[in-house]
């Protein structure tokens, strides 16, 4: 193995649910490989900036475009001649693909200057662009049993968006959200896509719930600045306590202050769940590419860590349910236990580790340096 630190590139992103388990694998190379150099080559959406700006991780933009129409083959070829451009400048020593469109002129450039390639795939059912490549890969990282790849998929696990963790007990969380430090607190929490539909449903079944809905607080994540003030509006109007929020980059305070959530089917929000033991209700989003938030959700159940609701079944009936299951102290903590016994909460680390070995490098583990920025 080489004693030179490795150069790694992280080809894709899109989504936070890409570029944040990404960022928290760039961090453990610091640990892992000290001196190591980082490159994110994404497609420019605002999504990627707002996440990767404030880290001060070099990134570059190739855009691209998804589909299979002739002006979309059109633009990923010519982020092909981008991207090989910008990998051949860099010259990593192995890529790791974070799924999507976005993922494959990175991926594709890096095998073309000689560099190994993985894989990070966070959904159940694996995307277009991981199956397309993984003939290419050497090995895929997974968080689910159900994931199937052209390569080898090891089931590392999804890392975890730092913002994930709270050291905070429960009552510290809900002071500073302003929620009471007792009694049962429920989050609703729909993301940046699948906030909309969760909004309206508990907007129009608060009133049906009445005082059942009471007897909780709750925390609501709402997906913008309109939509909190329409909810804020209703859980006042029902004398439910509540602190809703447009979004929380601290997200481990509202998990770490809640005691059942209700989510889409995101790969890393679920992922976040089974690491922090947050049973949930999961609506998974409908209509996304390979329905891989359905996919996820029963994964998820499979686990014993909650329960997959139809977005069709949504009304004053679910929401009642889910208020009601927070009195079952039994069957929340046994779900707590599965959660936390399906989770990989090392998976930052573990996939780093495997990302030195692969490209031929020893890992210094508990070494401390920060990456190397790229020129």
């Amino acid at each position: 193995m080489s004693t030179r630190a490795p150069r790694v590139l992280f080809a894709g992103g899109g989504t936070g649910g890409h570029v944040c388990p990404a960022v928290a694998v760039a961090r453990a190379l610091a640990r892992e490989a000290p001196g190591a150099e980082v490159l994110f080559l994404g497609s420019g959406r605002p999504v990627e900036r707002r996440i990767l700006e404030p880290t001060g991780l070099p990134y570059a933009v190739v855009p691209s475009a998804p589909g299979r129409s002739p002006r979309a083959l059109l633009a990923q070829a010519r982020a092909l001649v981008g991207a090989y451009g910008r990998v051949r400048a860099f010259r990593p020593d192995v890529v790791l693909g974070l799924g999507g469109f976005a993922s494959v002129p990175g991926a594709l450039a890096g095998r073309l200057v000689g560099a190994r390639l993985c894989l990070f795939e966070p959904n159940a059912a694996a995307g277009r662009a991981n199956r397309w490549l993984s003939p290419l890969a050497v090995e895929a990282y997974a968080q689910w049993e159900a994931t199937r790849l052209g390569c080898e998929v090891r089931r590392l696990g999804t890392p975890l968006n730092e913002a994930a963790a709270c050291d905070l007990t429960r009552e510290e969380a809900r002071a500073r959200l302003g929620l009471p430090a007792s009694g049962r607190a429920l989050l609703v929490m729909g993301g940046s896509q699948g906030a909309r539909a969760l909004n309206r449903w508990v907007e129009a079944a608060l009133p049906a719930v009445g005082e059942r809905a009471r007897a909780v607080s709750v925390v609501h994540l709402a997906g913008g600045d309109d939509e909190a003030a329409r909810l804020r509006a209703a859980y006042a109007a029902a004398g439910v306590v509540h602190a809703v929020l447009p979004f929380l980059a601290d997200v481990g305070l509202a998990y770490r202050a809640a005691d059942l959530a209700i989510v889409r089917g995101g790969g890393a929000t679920l992922a976040e769940l089974l690491a922090v033991g947050l049973p949930a209700r999961v609506v998974p989003l409908r209509g996304v590419a390979d329905d891989h938030q359905l996919h996820n959700a029963w994964a998820f159940a499979r686990a014993g860590a909650g329960v997959v609701l139809a977005e069709a079944d949504l009304g004053p009936a679910a929401l009642a349910e889910a208020i009601c299951a927070l009195d079952d102290q039994v069957g929340l903590a046994r779900a707590r236990q599965a959660a936390l016994l399906a989770a990989r909460p090392d998976a930052a680390t573990a996939v780093a580790r495997r990302l030195v070995e692969v490209a031929g490098f020893r890992s210094a583990a508990g070494a401390e340096a920060p990456a190397r920025v790229a020129a």
